[in-house]
């Protein structure tokens, strides 16, 4: 099979390809290949795969994304002319679950504060993490493994809000408690932390409704979209609450920097989109048995 691989190093390892050399051949952008020829495209985050594209490469077999999810691919489309779409659902749970347990441990003792002498100890001074309750909005692979890594840590209070799941797909997971109000939710959390997909209907999942509701010294992660959470909203009441804490990885403006207003509160960390990036996440998401 000839394969066209879609974007440059380091979005595309091709060193994480290498099982795939025994039966195909490989193509990258600045090689001599006819686009007819193409059986088969590998791309992340910087392709999309619409009609105008599937008009070039008129013999796809496949579709493959190094990534979790499919927003870049035009399913439908794909579908229409028999073309099989592959992604690797799962391979960052475990990434992504180290992350967010990390700084959260790293928030409940203010460790993201710089040095302080030693008589200013006490402003490292926060609370015990197995005291609290966490509060999980979608319940999917990822935060199974945030469950599990929580659980170590003594938390013994899980409440899960996910449309998607029935109350007793929840609560035979030990500690769990399915919620079906996102208002009993937010007004009762901790730590929320959430893992859901950016729709329509949660676009804005915490805004001037919800953040009303919070807590004022609650802890704050998002890992899954930056529009889940209105910033504009959540930057006034993380002024307001200097005792809460924010911890992000996605933001609104996506793929530029995020708000200068924002990055500069002191209650506030992001990272710069790193949940996925380990080595062995990197070569999980890379595998695509069906082109073996």
């Amino acid at each position: 099979m000839k394969i066209l691989l879609c974007e440059k190093f380091p979005e595309i390892k091709k060193e994480y390809l290498d099982y795939l050399e025994d039966n195909n051949k490989f193509f990258e952008l600045w090689d001599n290949y006819k686009q007819e020829e193409i059986e088969a495209v590998i791309i992340r985050s910087n392709t999309e795969i619409n009609s105008d594209f599937l008009n070039k490469y008129k013999n796809l077999q496949f579709v493959a994304r190094v990534w979790v999810w499919l927003d870049k691919v035009d399913l439908k489309e794909c579908e229409k002319r028999n073309i099989k779409v592959l992604n690797t659902p799962g391979a960052n749970a475990d990434s992504v679950a180290d992350l967010v347990l990390a700084w959260v441990l790293n928030l409940s003792r203010n460790l993201w504060k710089p040095f302080d002498w030693v008589e200013n100890r006490y402003e490292y001074m926060w609370f015990e993490f197995g005291q609290k309750s966490v509060w999980i909005i979608g319940f999917g692979n990822i935060w199974r493994k945030i469950y599990e890594r929580f659980k170590a840590f003594w938390v013994k209070k899980f409440y899960i809000f996910d449309p998607f799941l029935k109350k007793v797909e929840v609560e035979e997971n030990k500690y769990c408690e399915f919620i079906e109000d996102k208002n009993e939710l937010f007004k009762n959390s901790d730590i929320i932390s959430f893992h859901i997909p950016l729709l329509e209907s949660t676009k804005d999942f915490l805004w001037k409704k919800e953040i009303k509701l919070l807590k004022p010294d609650v802890v704050l992660v998002n890992t899954s979209r930056g529009w889940i959470i209105n910033e504009k909203v959540l930057i006034h009441f993380l002024k307001e609450n200097s005792e809460s804490r924010f911890f992000a990885d996605v933001w609104e403006e996506e793929p530029s920097d995020p708000k200068l207003e924002l990055l500069e509160l002191e209650n506030v960390l992001i990272t710069p989109h790193i949940w996925a990036m380990t080595k062995q996440a990197e070569e999980k998401m890379h595998f695509f048995k069906e082109l073996i």
